[in-house]
């Protein structure tokens, strides 16, 4: 029989009256339960709660083929069961009774905010509950279609009927459960193995968002996010969750054992591993490095590896794990539970924690430095070269030569040291025949730039420590051979591919998509939206954070960054604006900009901390066009005749200019609406000095970037669209653009800028964007494309909305 109609059968006990009123949907539009996974995980700390020592979870498998006729989602326990009392409780939305109890054996409830009933909701229209207690069978079953529109305080509540049926109707109802799992149905009515008291909770009549759920991922999110006892077990359709790290060996392993201020006691096990614990076929279902913060044995931080840290050394992070107990940080999270506020406290515990990775890095290294030691390019040279080595080399070199310029990797000689292109050509090869290279040596252009590049004239191979790869490889710096090693190879790459018949163009399309997957490689993915705004709430309070976070806001703005800070002189960041084929008669030409973050403990940076005539120094050397600080506020910044002010008006400092943390939230936030152009964000550093002038400025800008100045995204969109229709050709913005007078009236620059700020939005998985060729790839279609981007600015203006609120708060 269909499950559904257990709402009906047996007889009616009571009529249960749910309110659920606008704060509980409000927290389900907010995204408290994003992940379907998490959904399925509340039901099952729904029974951890109720004391329950084995969970069984049951996942519908289609019938007859058809993936619209699901058969019931289970999670079954063995805990205390419902009696009528407990049904009335399990319906009190945003109360918990059970936050300050403690169960029979002695575990601690991980429920605290009485809503984990109601995950089901993103996951399904129906939640039917069935409980066996005191030799009774208690049903009730919510429609959740019933729970319509906002309901405000004062709306009558929802009626849910709780009946009791016999067992031969219960059975009837639940039948599929016996054939799914045969253990589960023992626990439920067999004759030996059958528990005391039971509850099952089962979910029908699924929405889209349970596509998304992964039996892979679910197992892991309840492996790690869950406690695992002795005295509580769980299984998966029929299969025991189990710990994924148990048998790995470690280098390493530190307790944790000490009281945190407004924390309490902090215990916990970190171990460094030989091998990374990243990759591998369980890389897309969850993680096993990094912090593990748990709050009565549940891990609150399943998707924030760092738990809201700055990236840490990678080599060493792959392969560190740290599991945390800290039940003192139940007054310090969020109501999803999974996250913590700011505050003090949060920040103490997140620089312990810092400490102990770094104690566990320090004996991976010398480890690593036993183990592996370094390695010398020139034990690949002992005999002479290959012509495996010689000939993809030669051939690049040449082609440089031949076109005048650069290729990715190689730098062809200059002028002065070619005085005959055929002598120079000759003496190249008969060098190149002894020695390929000299020895590699490194340099620092940043991040933005490729990982290696090799003079041709000096046949000098040179790596980029500041690659996010390279620095992967050298685990910072200290282990440079296997880097050598790899980009020994990787300049051969171009000649072989011209070898195989790939132009140039084709190429340098190819290695430009290589350092992509380098770069991601290295766990250096794209900022996102949520990312830098995330960033720039934390900047707000953890100086350390801000100078990165800035050179968020300009990587997604357009910018290429290059980080700078430490403990050298120097400005905290450069940025570079390239303007590339956009540029043309009248257009500005490439621009750099240097920034000096300020923090101090006081509500304002004081004139004094505000060193203009250092950061003009700074911009000189690094021959930036413009400098700007960025701080949360400086003191007598709205005071015409302030000092701060008063010294901005002078001639020495007309290309520096003061930002504050609201420019740069309000500058993401226009480019996610409408896109701003390099160009217009260089009229900043060119027209404002005073914070303001930058507010003026921006206030221009946001009415210039008014409706009727919009990008119509949809008619670009489109017009990308039927571009894909025709395989010969690439979807390009410049070729949509000359074929449609609407999107003529927009300078290439603006179509490009809007699009970036789409695929920072909502991700390359929709829609990526070549910013120097105009071409697009698009993922998705154009109305799918446009729905995802409303869905997810709705939620990143949510959650600024609640930053804000904190702040003011």
């Amino acid at each position: 029989m269909p499950l559904s109609e257990l709402a009906t059968a047996g007889k009616e006990l009571a009529e249960l009256g749910v309110h659920i009123n606008y704060d509980i949907i409000r927290l389900f539009s907010e995204g408290l339960y994003r992940s379907p996974h998490k959904a399925v995980e509340e039901l099952v700390s729904n029974g951890y709660d109720a004391g329950a020592e084995r969970v069984r979870v049951l996942l519908p498998a289609p019938l007859d083929g058809e993936d619209h006729d699901l058969q019931p989602l289970w999670v079954i326990d063995d805990g205390h069961g419902m009696d009528e009392d407990g049904f009335e409780a399990l319906w009190l939305i945003a109360e918990s009774s059970k936050s300050n109890e403690t169960l029979h054996d002695q575990r601690p409830p991980i429920g605290q905010f009485g809503i984990g009933k109601l995950a089901a909701y993103v996951l399904a229209w129906n939640l039917t509950h069935l409980s066996h207690v005191d030799g009774k069978y208690r049903v009730t079953s919510m429609d959740f279609h019933r729970v319509t529109g906002r309901q405000a305080h004062g709306r009558k509540p929802v009626p849910i009927s709780l009946r009791e049926v016999d067992e031969h109707t219960a059975k009837s109802h639940v039948a599929d459960i016996e054939h799914r799992d045969p253990e589960a149905w023992s626990m439920m009515f067999g004759s030996e193995k059958r528990a005391a008291t039971w509850t099952a909770a089962g979910l029908s009549d699924f929405k889209d968002l349970y596509t998304k759920l992964s039996s892979g991922r679910l197992r892991w999110v309840l492996s790690a996010g869950l406690p695992l006892h002795t005295n509580f077990k769980m299984w998966l359709n029929g299969v025991q969750i189990a710990s994924s790290k148990e048998n790995i060996k470690h280098i390493k392993e530190i307790q944790v054992d000490e009281p945190l201020a407004d924390i309490g006691r902090v215990t916990g096990t970190a171990r460094i591993y030989s091998k990374p614990l990243t990759g591998g076929k369980a890389q897309g279902t969850g993680r096993s490095h990094g912090f593990f913060i748990r709050v009565r044995g549940r891990v609150i931080n399943l998707d924030d590896e760092l738990f809201g840290m700055e990236a840490l050394n990678h080599a060493a992070w792959s392969r560190f794990a740290l599991e945390v107990n800290a039940d003192g940080l139940r007054n310090h999270l969020l109501s999803s539970r999974e996250g913590v506020r700011d505050s003090d406290a949060i920040q103490a515990l997140r620089k312990r924690l810092r400490e102990i990775f770094n104690a566990c890095r320090s004996e991976f290294e010398a480890w690593d430095r036993r183990e592996n030691g370094d390695i010398d390019i020139h034990q690949l040279m002992l005999e002479s070269p290959s012509a495996y080595v010689t000939d993809p080399l030669r051939r690049t070199v040449r082609d440089t030569l031949a076109a005048g310029s650069e290729s990715f990797y190689v730098d062809p000689p200059s002028a002065a040291e070619v005085e005959d292109e055929a002598t120079w050509l000759q003496e190249f090869d008969e060098a190149v025949e002894e020695t390929p290279f000299d020895d590699p040596s490194f340099e620092d252009r940043g991040p933005c730039s490729p990982a290696l590049r090799y003079l041709a004239g000096s046949r000098t191979l040179l790596l980029n420590s500041a690659h996010p790869f390279i620095d992967k490889l050298t685990t910072g710096g200290k282990r440079r051979g296997p880097a050598k090693l790899f980009a020994s190879s990787e300049v051969l790459i171009e000649g072989q591919l011209a070898d195989h018949g790939m132009g140039r163009a084709s190429v340098e399309s190819f290695l430009v998509e290589r350092d992509r997957v380098l770069r991601l490689a290295a766990g250096d993915a794209p900022p996102t939206a949520s990312e830098v705004l995330r960033r720039l709430h934390i900047a707000q309070r953890d100086p350390t954070a801000l100078e990165r976070a800035i050179g968020l806001v300009f990587q997604v703005l357009g910018f290429e960054y290059q980080r700078k800070g430490g403990n050298a002189p120097g400005p905290d960041g450069l940025l570079f604006a390239r303007l590339g084929r956009r540029r043309g008669q009248g257009q500005p030409a490439d621009y750099a900009l240097v920034y000096d973050a300020k923090q101090t403990n006081e509500p304002a940076v004081p004139a004094d901390k505000v060193n203009l005539s250092s950061l003009e120094d700074f911009r000189t050397q690094a021959n930036a066009n413009y400098g700007f600080f960025v701080a949360t506020q400086y003191q007598g910044q709205n005071d015409p005749k302030s000092k701060l002010n008063r010294q901005l008006s002078h001639a020495n400092w007309s290309r520096l200019s003061l930002l504050t943390v609201s420019h740069l939230r309000k500058l993401v936030w226009l480019h996610y609406r409408h896109g701003i152009t390099l160009s217009e964000i260089q009229g900043i550093f060119r027209d404002a000095r005073t914070t303001f002038q930058t507010d003026t400025f921006i206030a221009q800008l946001e009415v210039e970037l008014g409706h009727d100045n919009d990008v119509p995204l949809e008619i670009l969109l489109d017009g990308l669209e039927r571009a894909k229709d025709n395989p010969k050709i690439q979807p390009n913005i410049f070729a949509v653009q000359a074929k449609n007078p609407v999107l003529e009236d927009f300078e290439p620059e603006r179509l490009i800028a809007r699009l970036k700020a789409v695929e920072t939005i909502i991700g390359r998985r929709w829609i990526e964007v070549a910013e120097e060729s105009g071409n697009v790839v698009m993922h998705q279609g154009s109305g799918e494309t446009l729905s995802q981007l409303e869905r997810n600015l709705y939620e990143l203006r949510t959650d600024e909305m609640e930053d804000v609120g904190e702040q003011n708060d």
